[in-house]
């Protein structure tokens, strides 16, 4: 076995060893690659065409007419066919690149198409399908006062009102039926007006912003826990306060901190909050982190009427009562503006918002406009919007959550008295009016978007808030609470106490035999009904005896006279003079004991008589 394996080795060796290496004449196949192209070209252009009679005919297509007589104008071997004529249906003019090889189609699924190179047929998007206002349900505030705050959390889980009233109502959808009633209303700034509430990023804390300088922060239950100092109103410089001197108009948190928080007021200041800096013994936040003044072209103080960060928290922008727009950067230094335009408007700003790339903001005013800003040049506006009627201080704006709308409030008086509203909805690029919701006899003053549960909020004049959305594009929120019924009211549960004038006849006192014993009085009846009472006159608690007092009087209780060796002689003078004046029951007869012995001895009113009246009046007989 070995020896033959051994032979097929040696054998293998000299086979190999006589091979050689193949060679290629690179012309011959040259020339065989074209001619076999040639091929598969004439055989590419029969086209097979199904008839309607189910026949299968084969039409030969000759495109090659004018490339055969141009085929004398090249030097060289010929161009194949598919490559010189033919150009793949799908293969675009401006493809750049070689062509795709044979057997390769274009998936047209991940092309791009350009609506302005070929016709773009697709029909409008209705610009009343993307606004969720198809449904709405009205709140009930208990006022009919207008509503000045409007406030809801990041998760759209609850919201708060703030009226004229002085009241603050707070909502959860989660506790809300049909009816839409809050489950807390209060009253934290006793009679002030509010002015501005906002909810933290966490929904821990409700901040509440009041015509009083003071500021409150509530918790999720609407109970107060932390309020602001109230700076001294007699100091020039409103830097050395430690809190707002005057009203405040306007208050939000950091967007990216939950601890952080800014407020403006009438004072002409900006300041920057900070949760921790709460002391428990004054249950309130002793001063701000930051101050910021607000200045008019003069050099004097301008009143700031209301303030926002940008959506990163890396700006703080302020509006004045003479129509300024001031920017800075939220740093440690706020001397020079970052941002600043004098002549933003002619009146009162009333809100300030920005855009959620940080690089545009909008103002409403009191001049009855509506203006887009660009940071990069904050001289003059992008876009004006006017003839947006606004009586209010606290008139809304703000963008959509997509920023493809911007939306305003508007309100205005009637000549009847009354007053008109309407929720307008802008383009953002251009500002046109592209969507308008009236409300007669009712000013619209706040409307919110809320970004995630697409539904839109808005107080009006009247005390009424609407919540608008659409239950294709909207989720939770109004939606949870329309279809729940109302929960029924159940009267309120009454402890009667009634006298009981036969107690041996109540189930407790009945006989406990099971075979009928008779019903009578029997002793160990009343031994039962005797122990229940004792148990009930019986107090439940005795307070121990007191402990003997060493020190003064204290505490309403008096020390015992005698302590000391002085009180302890005066007390035995006393008790020994007086012993049998106090010891006699019968006074009359106690004073006429001493009669005789005045007569004979008068000391005291008789002397002063003896002169003038020596014969007592009283003796006389008429």
């Amino acid at each position: 076995m070995e020896q033959s394996s051994k032979n097929k080795n040696t054998s293998s060796e000299n086979i190999n060893s006589q091979k050689k290496a193949r060679q290629f004449d690179f012309d011959l196949l040259f020339a065989q690659t074209i001619e076999s192209k040639q091929t598969e070209q004439e055989s590419a252009d029969f086209s097979r065409i199904s008839l309607q009679g189910g026949v299968d005919e084969i039409i030969k297509i000759d495109r090659n007419v004018e490339g055969n007589k141009q085929e004398d104008d090249f030097v060289g071997p010929p161009i194949p066919e598919n490559l010189k004529n033919s150009k793949p249906d799908d293969e675009d003019e401006e493809v750049v690149g070689p062509p795709l090889p044979s057997g390769f189609i274009l998936d047209k699924n991940v092309l791009i198409e350009n609506p302005d190179d070929a016709g773009f047929d697709e029909d409008e998007i209705n610009v009343s399908s993307v606004i969720p206002a198809s449904y709405e349900v009205s709140v009930k505030t208990d006022t009919t006062k207008a509503i000045t705050a409007l406030a809801f959390d990041l998760q759209g889980a609850k919201f708060a009102i703030g009226t004229y009233s002085y009241s603050v109502s707070i909502y959860e959808f989660q506790r809300m039926d049909s009816s839409m009633s809050s489950f807390r209303q209060i009253y934290p700034c006793e009679s002030h007006v509010i002015n501005d509430l906002a909810f933290s990023n966490n929904a821990e804390n409700l901040l509440v912003g009041s015509s009083s300088p003071i500021l409150r922060l509530l918790d999720r239950q609407g109970s107060q826990w932390a309020e602001t100092v109230r700076g001294d109103q007699y100091l020039v410089d409103p830097a050395n306060t430690k809190g707002h001197t005057a009203a405040i108009n306007s208050v939000c948190w950091h967007p990216l901190s939950k601890n952080e928080f800014l407020t403006c007021a009438d004072d002409g200041t900006l300041r920057i909050w900070d949760i921790n800096d709460y002391k428990d013994v004054t249950k309130c936040i002793n001063t701000q982190r930051k101050l910021i003044k607000t200045k008019n072209s003069t050099g004097k103080r301008a009143l700031a009427t209301t303030c926002c960060y940008s959506r990163d928290g890396k700006l703080i922008a302020a509006g004045c009562d003479d129509g300024s727009i001031q920017i800075w950067k939220n740093g440690k230094l706020f001397v020079n503006t970052t941002y600043l335009c004098r002549t933003a408007h002619t009146g009162l700003i009333t809100r300030l918002q920005f855009s959620p790339d940080n690089e545009r903001i909008i103002s409403r005013s009191m001049d009855d406009s509506l203006k887009l800003w660009s940071l990069k040049d904050f001289k003059k506006p992008l876009k004006e919007a006017t003839n947006l009627k606004t009586i209010f201080p606290q008139t809304d704006c703000g963008y959509s959550p997509h920023a493809e709308f911007i939306f305003t409030a508007t309100n205005d008086k009637t000549r009847e008295g009354g007053e008109n509203g309407s929720l307008l909805f802008f383009d953002s690029e251009t500002l046109e009016l592209l969507y308008k919701i009236e409300y007669e006899n009712q000013g619209c003053i706040r409307a919110l978007w809320h970004p995630k549960i697409n539904q839109i909020f808005v107080g009006l004049s009247d005390g009424t808030c609407k919540i608008y959305y659409d239950p294709s594009i909207s989720v939770r929120g109004a939606i949870q609470c329309v279809g729940r019924p109302i929960k029924r009211s159940r009267e309120k549960e009454v402890v009667k106490e009634e006298l009981i004038l036969s107690p041996l006849t109540l189930e407790m006192f009945q006989p406990r035999g099971e075979d009928g014993e008779e019903r009578e009085v029997t002793e160990w009846r009343l031994r039962k009904y005797l122990r229940m009472q004792s148990k009930q006159k019986r107090p439940q608690f005795r307070q121990p005896a007191a402990m003997p007092m060493s020190g003064p009087s204290t505490g309403g209780r008096i020390r015992p006279q005698g302590g000391t060796l002085h009180g302890f002689i005066a007390k035995e003078m006393g008790l020994v003079r007086n012993k049998e004046f106090i010891d006699d029951e019968d006074i009359r007869s106690a004073i006429l004991r001493h009669a005789e012995e005045a007569e004979k001895d008068p000391q005291f009113i008789t002397k002063a008589y003896i002169l003038t009246q020596p014969n007592p009046v009283g003796n006389r007989i008429f």
